[in-house]
């Protein structure tokens, strides 16, 4: 997804979350290195549910411009 709001780079969870190339291996050690192994899914599904009060004031603050 493109240009559906500032967040949404931050919070999404794709391979190409640095905009790099990934190196060859392992299918494990590519998902991993993609962040799209359980730990990095639950991770960014934490920091989600943590940051919610922020994200929050951050699109208020957006929608009053």
């Amino acid at each position: 997804m493109r240009d559906v709001g500032p967040l949404t780079d931050t919070y999404s969870m794709t391979s190409d979350w640095d905009n790099q190339w990934l190196t060859s291996g392992l299918e494990a050690e590519v998902i991993a290195e993609a962040h799209l192994d359980s730990d990095s899914i639950f991770n960014g599904i934490q920091r989600f549910a943590t940051d919610r009060e922020k994200r929050l004031s951050q699109q208020q603050a957006l929608l009053q411009i």
